[in-house]
């Protein structure tokens, strides 16, 4: 009889944990994903729209069961546009929040302070907001690019400009990684493509007045004036361009391709053309279900700041579903060969640098205040209008 007394006990200790949930509540504790992003500073806007599309994909994801029927929460520190924030908050995720996972800043410079946190801790990071190429040849092993890289924003440019045997460019970018990284890329393009690149110059973050770069488009007249800036930049160069009664056949601009521009810029900004790499009429996959989920939680139609996103999280979500587990040497050995596909595309990476090398780029035109798809062929959406109507043709 004392001898079962034991088993009793440990009968009763189960039933009692069944009942009041003590030692299984574990199993219902959270999976918590750490991203530190600019909610203050010069990047907040832009910012904003990925942070929208990663709480939107917590909520779905969330309503269908979580991830390894656990449900999702987000730990979100404001990083205030600044990299060195970025890396202090990412050490803290790691070491005080203890996130099960991790997605990168907003932004390159962000994102390549914090992977080196994440790298030092051996802690997965999912590069979804850093299209910097840099980042990922470092000979970091943990971080891995689900964004599209900087080649994917400018491969559409010189399709369009043999169309139209254009052959001259100027360009006036914002100071940041990136852009120097899109410039690099454009360049080695204009000298394959023997395209002419009149100029190209830096403004620093904050700018708003450009008439002394106008001044210089108006003088060395090229075709195409390529910017790559963010939508506040973009906003002020077409409104300066009107003022000044100055225009380019054509011009470019990554920062065209977001709801800030169309709202802001009017008509001041129709038949502008924007780099992108996602647009909410793609046939992508999920992309249907996202693009109306976003409309109904915040009003507007996501642009690709969003879709990287939502990509991201889609990503990791399915690594993790896959392999079953946390463990980020499982999950990091799972994304050498993952390949999937995701509102950006197809997702794929390079095994030894995690660079992403399946998603591609699109150009956009504003129309009717619109973005329509020009290029590539199979998602155009539109014929394009160039050369760019002069102002005085337009109502």
């Amino acid at each position: 009889m004392f001898q079962s007394l034991p088993r009793t006990l440990a009968a009763l200790g189960l039933l009692t944990a069944v009942l009041f949930g003590a030692p299984t509540a574990r199993a219902a504790d959270p999976i918590k994903i750490g991203i530190a992003l600019s909610m203050t500073g010069n990047l907040a806007d832009s910012a904003g729209h990925y942070r929208k599309a990663i709480e939107l994909w917590r909520d779905m994801i969330n309503q269908k069961g979580g991830l390894l029927g656990r449900p999702v929460e987000l730990v979100l520190y404001d990083e205030r546009s600044d990299p060195a924030t970025a890396a202090r908050l990412y050490e803290r995720l790691i070491t005080v929040d203890k996130v099960d996972l991790l997605i990168a800043p907003w932004g390159s410079a962000s994102t390549a302070t914090s992977s080196a946190v994440a790298e030092k801790h051996k802690r997965l990071l999912i590069n979804a907001g850093g299209a910097s190429e840099k980042v990922q040849e470092r000979g970091f092993r943990y971080t891995v690019q689900t964004a599209a890289p900087i080649s994917a924003y400018v491969e559409g440019i010189a399709p369009l400009m043999a169309k139209y045997k254009y052959d001259s460019m100027v360009m006036v970018s914002r100071d940041f990684n990136a852009a120097r990284d899109m410039s690099a890329a454009l360049e080695k393009i204009a000298k394959e493509k023997n395209i002419k690149i009149l100029n190209s110059e830096y403004f620093p973050a904050g700018s708003t007045d450009f008439s002394s770069n106008i001044a210089k488009g108006r003088q060395l007249g090229p075709d195409v004036w390529v910017s790559l800036a963010y939508p506040n930049e973009a906003i002020e160069l077409v409104r300066q361009f009107r003022a000044t009664n100055y225009l380019p056949k054509v011009f470019i601009s990554n920062g065209v391709s977001q709801e800030d521009f169309l709202k802001a810029a009017g008509k001041d900004g129709e038949y502008a053309i924007g780099m992108s790499l996602y647009e909410p009429v793609m046939k992508t996959k999920g992309n249907a279900e996202f693009a109306k989920a976003f409309v109904a939680k915040y009003g507007y139609e996501p642009g690709y700041f969003a879709g990287f996103g939502y990509a991201g999280a889609t990503v990791l979500a399915e690594v993790v579903t896959k392999t079953g587990s946390l463990d980020q040497d499982k999950l990091r050995a799972e994304l050498d060969t993952y390949e999937t596909d995701t509102v950006l595309g197809h997702h794929k990476i390079e095994p030894k640098t995690g660079l992403q090398v399946g998603v591609k780029g699109l150009l956009i035109q504003v129309r009717n205040g619109k973005r329509e798809i020009i290029w590539p062929t199979e998602f155009k959406t539109i014929d394009e209008v160039l050369p760019l109507p002069a102002w005085e043709q337009r109502s």
